[in-house]
C-alpha cells in the first residue's frame, strides 16, 4: 500500500490526475481490495436424507453439514427431481400473483402471463438481493448446482413471501399458563397453500460450520425460514399484519432474517436485538421463545419496531386491535377476538393436546402448516396440509430436535 501511496503523490505533483487514476485501480492490490470476494464451494461434506412419520402423513428429513454452498448443493443434489416438482407447483400457482383484471384477461396469452409474473419476481429479487445474508446467496447457488435448476428461478421463488404475506397465527406461553409449566410455542401458518408446498413437506437440520445447529421447518426447494427451532432453544413463529404505507422490498427478505435468528440467537431477547437492527420489508408480527421462558412478541414494519415481553401489560392497542393480555403468554392471530376469548377460557391448561385443540378452532381456510414447540423438552410436532384439508385438521407428527444436534 505504500509504493500505491506514492505513486499517487507523484502523479498529484506533476498534475496527471487522470493518469494517477489510472495507475491506481488497474494496481493487481487494489484491484484484489475492490473484486467481489471468491467463496469456497468445494463439496467435502455430504448430506443424508431420513423419514419421520408415515405413509400420507410422513415428512422428508435432511441432515446437511458444511459451509452455506455444500449445504445448498447437498439439498439439491439429493432431492433433486423433488425440488424441481415444487418448482413446477410454484410456477403453476405464480398465477394469483397478478391482479385479477390480468389474470383472468382473454386478451393475455399464458405465456404473456407467465413473462409478466417472471419479470415482477426479477425485480423484486434485484430489490431484496443486495439486502440478502451472504450465506443465503451461496446457499441457494449450490441448491442450483445440485439440482439443475436454474439460479435466477430459484430467486424468483425466494421473492414470493415478502410480495404475498398474509395473517397467520401464533403464541407462546410458560410458566402458570402451561399445564406442566413447559414453554409451549405455536405457529399456524395460513398462507401458500395454492403453492402446492404441501405435497413435499421438509425438516432440514443444518450442522453449519459458522453459527450453531438448527432446523428448518418447510419444504423442498425452499431454504427460507418462516418456522424453525435452534439448538439454544430458540423458537419462531410469524404473521402478516397489514399493509401499511411505507412496505418496500428493500430490506432483509423475511425468511432470510429469521434464517438468521435462527443461525445466531442464543436466546429470544438476542433474536429481537437481530429483528430491530436489521433492515425489514413489510409489515409482520414475530412471536419468539426460549427454553428459559422468555416469550416476545414484536410488531414490525419497515420503519418500526416494537417489542412486547409476556406479563408487561393488562392489553395491547395497535391500531383498531385490541388484545387482553394474559399471564405468562404473548398471542396473536388472524382471528384476534376469537383467539383471546379462547386463551382466556385455556389459560393454565396450555400443553400438546390443548393448543392442537386451539388450532383447530382459529387457523383460517387456507392454512398450510400448523408447528407447536415443546420448547423445555426440546420436541416439535408439525402437521401439512392434505388437498383441501387444513394442516391443524390432520395428523401432527413428533420431531426430537434435542436427538438431531447429535
Amino acid at each position: 500500500m505504500k509504493r500505491i501511496v506514492a505513486i499517487l503523490v507523484l502523479f498529484g505533483l506533476t498534475g496527471c490526475g487522470y493518469a494517477a487514476k489510472e495507475a491506481l485501480f488497474k494496481n493487481p492490490r487494489v484491484q484484489s481490495i475492490l473484486d467481489k470476494p471468491t467463496y469456497d464451494r468445494t463439496i467435502t461434506h455430504t448430506g443424508t436424507v431420513a423419514t419421520v412419520g408415515s405413509d400420507e402423513d410422513a415428512i422428508t428429513v435432511l441432515y446437511v453439514t458444511g459451509t452455506p454452498y455444500e449445504m445448498g448443493y447437498e439439498h439439491g443434489k439429493l432431492l433433486a427431481a423433488q425440488v424441481r416438482a415444487t418448482i413446477s407447483d410454484v410456477e403453476a400457482g405464480e398465477l394469483r400473483l397478478l391482479p385479477k383484471v390480468l389474470r383472468t384477461a382473454a386478451w393475455l396469452s399464458g405465456r404473456e402471463k407467465k413473462d409478466i409474473i417472471n419479470d415482477l419476481l426479477d425485480r423484486a429479487w434485484e430489490e431484496l438481493r443486495p439486502y440478502t445474508p451472504r450465506d443465503d446467496l451461496e446457499e441457494m447457488a449450490g441448491l442450483a448446482a445440485g439440482s439443475g435448476v436454474p439460479l435466477r428461478v430459484i430467486h424468483r421463488m425466494h421473492a414470493i413471501p415478502d410480495l404475498g404475506e398474509t395473517s397467520c397465527s401464533g403464541m407462546v406461553a410458560f410458566g402458570d399458563a402451561t399445564r406442566d409449566h413447559h414453554v409451549y410455542q405455536l405457529r399456524i401458518l395460513d398462507y401458500g397453500a395454492n403453492f402446492g408446498l404441501q405435497q413435499r413437506p421438509l425438516i432440514t437440520v443444518y450442522r453449519p460450520l459458522d453459527g450453531q445447529p438448527f432446523i428448518n421447518i418447510g419444504w423442498i426447494g425452499f431454504i427460507g425460514v418462516i418456522s424453525g427451532v435452534n439448538r439454544a432453544g430458540v423458537g419462531l413463529s410469524e404473521m402478516g399484519f397489514g399493509n401499511p404505507p411505507g412496505e418496500t422490498l428493500r430490506g432483509t427478505p423475511m425468511p432470510f432474517l429469521l434464517k438468521n435468528v435462527l443461525r445466531y440467537a442464543n436466546s429470544a431477547p438476542e433474536g429481537a436485538t437481530l429483528i430491530r437492527a436489521a433492515p425489514r420489508t413489510n409489515s409482520y408480527i414475530y412471536f419468539l421463545g426460549d427454553r428459559q421462558g422468555h416469550a416476545l412478541g414484536l410488531i414490525t414494519s419497515a420503519q418500526h419496531c416494537e417489542i412486547h415481553a409476556a406479563n408487561e401489560l393488562d392489553k395491547l392497542t395497535v391500531g383498531k386491535h385490541v388484545l387482553p393480555q394474559f399471564k405468562d403468554l404473548v398471542y396473536a392471530g388472524h382471528y384476534d377476538e376469537k383467539q383471546a376469548e379462547l386463551t382466556g377460557q385455556l389459560q393454565g391448561t396450555f400443553d400438546l393436546a390443548t393448543l392442537q385443540d386451539l388450532s383447530r378452532q382459529i387457523a383460517m381456510k387456507s392454512n398450510l402448516h400448523t408447528v407447536i414447540y415443546d420448547l423445555t423438552a426440546a420436541k416439535f410436532w408439525v402437521a401439512n396440509r392434505k388437498d383441501t384439508t387444513r394442516a391443524a385438521d390432520r395428523p401432527y407428527v413428533e420431531f426430537d430436535a434435542g436427538a438431531a444436534w447429535h
